[in-house]
């Protein structure tokens, strides 16, 4: 027996590296494929990035930093299958993919053999393919807009205007708004910026680069107006001040000095005097110069009123404007198991960016994923357009399913109430599962065939006998014999294989958290330095992005998950409501991507004393 035992080893060991061989063979062919949908957007559109990791064993992927994109977990969804004992898994994480700025993005292969992926961001409301900064949408309506009086500048150069539709606003309303700056003609201007508002209370959308220009008689003199269409969001109520301001560089003649008058006589009479004095000779020997001036509108007074807690409903998350929803199923027809889309669709004016899709949410009878947006602007403003939710929705019972009416509920300022609008139920004919109709079918089949003459019965016991064709070498017992104490043998070193790589796991897993608490401690370093760019260069847009993105590094390293999922949602969840300031950098990086908030420098300066506390305080939390 010694002898056997000795043998067996070799062979032991040979099955207990195949199986290690066999392991690794199968977890280096995971497989990681990307898709980025679509390739072009405009600035304020998101694209949506989808890995998917395929194999035995695959761990999730994250994506990759690339600077000016900001990636945003939005769902996930796993799938496994089982082929001859060999199990494999394929995990799909989708990513919303959201722009800072225009320009070309390019996202690195995740791995080996996969592809690079390349995102064009145009403008803000430039066409497909359009890199000009021209719109290709029409302006916001306004035909309700009354301008507000036009203030010159002392040398009557220059004037800003802002028109607005109303003097009293509730918060959280969107109102379209022109500005308008006028060059007195004849005079060479270019402006140095683009018109800024002034006022805490307000964000302004992004302006295009190319306004309308027209002409325009001021107290008989003629002016060339620029005209930027856009709308202005209300943030919190009070009683304020409103104004704009442009810098504007002008080039403005200068006229020559007069030369001395000749003695009366010389050359005859003072013909010579005349002839220098006409105006064409003052035009040919005069010069110009640039004057660098800013031009600000006459102040304007808002009242901004609290949205009334009278008559709120259950479901209202502060969309102020007019809406009307419907929504609509993929299919009249489905089996069960098998997913459908609902489509809700939101069509109207007002904040767009607070309609979102929690009327969606849970559907009784129907297994429900999270849904995806996409807003259609029908102006150049984003006042106007449409939004619309897409979510996955399985039926799991046969037979008539209903998806009942979905409410939208919102602020209507015209009327001063509230407003819940209602879809119209859906409903759909679910087939039985295909692997419930063959169980059916086979069941069926069996109980209308008889049983064969020779089978017994089933309600009875066979009767016992003897196997007579069946014949032992020797009667020594199985726990004996070499293949059965080689095969135990085996196990063991299968079950000691399993510990070690259990614990190879752990101590990967260790290390791994370590790696990501360096690279979160390099990419909030970054982040810091480039706030401080941001708030030397003004831009606030830049300052409160890099504060979000340092915040999302140091809480990912705690939570040991991908910064990208760190939203506010994660945040509440987490927190338990705490984390107040951290869930405001989060908002203000949201609203100064599109409003050109403007910060002073003791803002700034705050911010980053506020961001830097956070990020020492977030072990804390």
């Amino acid at each position: 027996m010694k002898t056997n035992l000795f043998h067996f080893r070799p062979m032991a060991a040979a099955i207990a590296a195949a199986m290690v061989l066999a392991s690794t063979v199968s977890a280096a062919t995971a497989a990681v494929t990307t898709q980025l949908e679509p390739g072009e957007v405009a600035l304020g559109q998101s694209a949506q990035l989808t890995i998917t990791t395929s194999g035995d064993g695959n761990d999730p992927v994250s994506p990759p930093s690339v600077p000016g994109l900001e990636f945003v977990s939005v769902g996930q969804s796993s799938q496994m299958e089982s082929i001859n004992g060999v199990t494999s898994s394929t995990t799909a994480e989708t990513y919303e993919v959201i722009p800072q700025h225009a320009g070309k993005f390019t996202i690195p292969a995740l791995s080996r053999g996969a592809k690079v992926l390349v995102l064009y961001v145009r403008p803000s409301g430039a066409a497909a393919g359009n890199n000009s900064g021209a719109s290709s949408l029409p302006p916001p309506a306004t035909s309700g807009l009354s301008a507000g009086p036009t203030s010159l500048t002392k040398d009557g150069t220059a004037f800003v205007r802002l028109r607005l539709p109303k003097r009293e606003l509730y918060v959280g309303e969107i109102v379209p708004v022109d500005i308008q700056v006028g060059v007195r003609a004849g005079l060479a201007a270019s402006i140095s910026g683009l018109p800024t508002l002034n006022g805490d209370a307000f964000m302004l959308n992004k302006l295009s680069s190319k306004p309308e220009q027209a002409q325009e008689n001021i107290d008989g003199q003629p002016y060339s107006v620029l005209t930027w269409h856009s709308a202005l969001a209300v943030v919190k109520p009070g009683d304020f001040s409103l104004n704009v301001e442009t810098p504007l560089t002008v080039k403005m003649r200068v006229a020559p000095q007069r030369r001395p008058r000749l003695p009366q006589g010389m050359f005859g009479d003072s013909m010579m005097d005349d002839a220098f004095s006409d105006s064409f000779f003052q035009d040919f020997f005069g010069g110009t110069t640039e004057k660098e001036i800013t031009v600000a509108s006459e102040a304007e007074t808002l009242k901004v009123l609290p949205l009334p807690t009278e008559g709120r409903p259950a479901g209202f998350d502060g969309a102020v404007g007019k809406f009307e929803v419907a929504s609509e199923l993929s299919a009249a027809q489905g089996a069960a198991g098998d997913p459908l889309t609902l489509r809700l669709k939101v069509t109207g004016a007002g904040s767009f960016d607070r309609v979102n899709s929690a009327v969606l949410g849970q559907v009784d009878g129907w297994k429900t994923y999270k849904p995806t947006a996409k807003f259609e602007p029908a102006d150049n403003a984003g006042y106007s357009g449409e939004k619309d939710f897409e979510q996955a929705v399985i039926p799991m019972q046969p037979g008539r399913q209903i998806v009942p009416a979905l409410t939208f509920s919102f602020f209507d300022p015209d009327t001063r109430r509230y407003e819940t609008k209602l879809t119209a139920p859906l409903s759909v004919e679910v087939s039985p599962a295909p692997a419930e109709s063959l169980d059916a079918a086979t069941a069926s089949a069996s109980i209308a065939s008889p049983a064969p003459a020779n089978e017994p019965p089933r309600d009875g016991l066979r009767p016992d006998h003897v196997v007579r064709d069946s014949t032992v070498a020797s009667l020594q017992p199985l726990y004996f014999q070499a293949w059965f104490v080689g095969s135990q043998g085996a196990l063991v070193l299968c079950f000691a294989g399993g510990v070690f790589f259990l614990h190879r796991k752990e101590r990967r897993a260790s290390d791994s958290d370590a790696t990501q608490r360096h690279e979160a401690s390099t990419a909030i370093t970054s982040c810091l330095a480039e706030m401080d760019a941001a708030s030397t260069a003004g831009d606030a847009a830049r300052f409160f992005q890099s504060a979000r993105v340092a915040l999302q590094q140091k809480l990912a390293a705690s939570w040991h998950t991908a910064p990208a999922s760190i939203t506010i949602a994660e945040i509440d969840a987490r927190l338990n409501g705490q984390g107040g300031e951290i869930r405001r950098v989060f908002s203000l990086a949201d609203q100064a991507a599109y409003s050109g908030q403007h910060l002073s420098t003791a803002d700034f300066q705050q911010w980053k004393e506020i961001v830097r506390e956070q990020i020492q305080h977030t072990e804390a939390l």
